[in-house]
């Protein structure tokens, strides 16, 4: 019994030792993380959360050369992206992902275009993105493992590769052993590439159990079929053309779609035509709005398309600002979320949830810019001018970014496209699991004609063996309000409603 003793006693500093030495090792190697962790924490597997953060997530894709000059030399950077961090968090955006930031004319892979800014300038945003929730992304035109594994050390969530490089080659043997490398980075981090719509052979083949991945679904991109013909065309049955094929994955969450893109033509000159009139287009943008966040699928938004402005220069025209960056310091940002510290770490042990949690979090929209008390009214084609307007595209997307994050029916549902292609609307539902009087099924409709429309919905619910006598309006770009009615519903010319299934 002596002999058991003095063995407790001894094993007794030695578990104290070993208890230090992991403590230590688990500090150093925090440390050397910093810069990954910057991805955010909360990785499946970490036991914080389960969740995927990207699967329906929304992207937010800046060309950082016409987005924010933060130095007057004419020209975009990274300085100014950060300026405007606060902008970008008003859209409840999930990441944001970066054009290309190395010289056009070459040099080292892993450097930056001295016009866009530097490495520095390039962690400071990702450090004060990470502390308002927005992770960084990165577009990787000529791909390498060397490469990827130098951004990820940086706090990149991850990369969008082209099927193809900026050469022509393919990025098939980049794309794998990158694929490769993301499950040796703690954080989720994601790899978006390029489906192949309409069989070009550009498209790239996911990983088979899909972890960590999103193809880039390019079939809206290539929509209208006939350039040129939008005007004549009806343009919803294309568009559930390729929205079903969005859904044709094991997975649907893991598609993202995209109506617009650097090199493309702005999706309301396709859609609408080039002779539609500037309120037309306004009601066009938030039908496409609605068709992108009201999706199961993830989206890829340009900068500027929740503005809703034609433009010839498509997705790679200036940002129209209107005003200065926000004056807020990045302590009043980081302050304004509960539990977080400036680094990303937990506030207390009481605190609700872990920093940068994964688990869902209701974007609450700030508070509208005050109009100012002298001078004329800011434009209304800007962001200042549209801040200030409840009825503007810009409004109307956050009101589209909050239904989207804030019912399970929305958010994880299961979606019926129906087939209204003869009177040019776009009509789906999205059902949850197990729908009830409080979680019910929800109809969006997008009439894309120019002409006011009656559609008779309860043909189709029998067939879908869905139950409802009325719609209890939950949005509406009319502005019109109370319930409407099953036989018919009515939609104005190029107008959105979105209404509850109810008894």
């Amino acid at each position: 019994m002596r002999h058991q003793d003095d063995c407790i006693q001894m094993s007794k500093p030695r578990q104290f030792h070993t208890l230090i030495a992991f403590i230590a090792g688990f500090v150093l190697v925090a440390g050397s993380l910093s810069a990954q962790t910057l991805a955010r924490p909360g990785w499946v597997g970490s036991g914080l959360t389960q969740q995927t953060w990207f699967r329906h997530a929304v992207f937010y894709g800046i060309d950082t050369r016409s987005f924010q000059d933060s130095n007057g030399d004419g020209v975009g950077d990274l300085k100014g992206i950060t300026e405007r961090l606060d902008y970008i968090r008003s859209l409840g955006v999930d990441a944001i992902l970066l054009a290309p930031l190395t010289p056009a004319s070459g040099g080292e892979p892993n450097t930056i275009d001295a016009t866009l800014g530097t490495l520095d300038d390039f962690d400071e945003l990702t450090l004060q993105a990470g502390r308002v929730r927005i992770r960084v992304l990165l577009e990787l035109p000529n791909p390498d493992p060397a490469l990827a594994r130098f951004w990820l050390s940086r706090g990149v969530a991850g990369f969008h590769i082209p099927a193809r490089s900026s050469g022509g080659q393919t990025n098939a043997g980049a794309i794998e052993a990158i694929r490769k490398l993301l499950p040796g980075y703690v954080g989720q981090r994601v790899l978006i590439t390029d489906g192949d719509a309409g069989g070009s052979g550009g498209g790239t083949t996911p990983a088979k159990d899909g972890a960590n991945e999103l193809v880039l679904d390019i079939a809206l991109l290539k929509l209208p079929a006939k350039p040129g013909t939008a005007e004549e065309a009806p343009m919803a049955g294309e568009i559930r053309a390729a929205l079903e094929q969005a859904q044709t994955g094991a997975h649907p969450g893991d598609r993202l779609l995209a109506t617009d893109a650097p090199g493309v033509p702005n999706s309301l000159n396709r859609f609408g035509g080039s002779k539609a009139s500037a309120g037309q287009s306004a009601d066009l943008s938030r039908a496409v709005l609605t068709i992108l966040m009201l999706s199961r699928s993830g989206v890829l938004l340009s900068a500027g398309e929740e503005l809703g402005l034609p433009s010839e220069a498509g997705a790679d025209g200036a940002m129209p600002w209107g005003a200065p960056p926000a004056s807020a310091s990045p302590e009043q940002a980081a302050a304004e979320q509960p539990g977080i510290e400036q680094r990303g770490a937990v506030k207390s042990a009481a605190a609700s949830r872990p920093a940068f949690s994964d688990v869902y979090v209701p974007y609450v929209a700030p508070k509208a810019a005050a109009m100012p008390k002298t001078g004329p009214p800011p434009d209304p084609a800007s962001v200042a001018g549209q801040d200030v307007d409840p009825r503007s595209p810009l409004s109307f997307y956050r009101q589209l970014n909050r239904l989207r994050h804030g019912g399970t029916a929305l958010r994880d549902g299961d979606e019926t496209l129906l087939d209204y292609d003869g009177l040019n609307a776009l009509v789906w539902i999205r059902k949850p699991a197990s729908p009830s009087y409080t979680n019910p099924p929800i109809v969006v409709f997008c009439n894309l004609s120019n002409k006011p429309l009656a559609i008779e919905l309860k043909p189709e619910l029998q067939r879908l063996h869905l139950r409802g006598s009325f719609l209890k309006t939950i949005l509406r770009s009319d502005g019109g309000m109370g319930a409407m009615d099953l036989s018919p519903v009515r939609i104005p010319p190029y107008g959105v409603y979105v209404g509850e299934l109810k008894f």
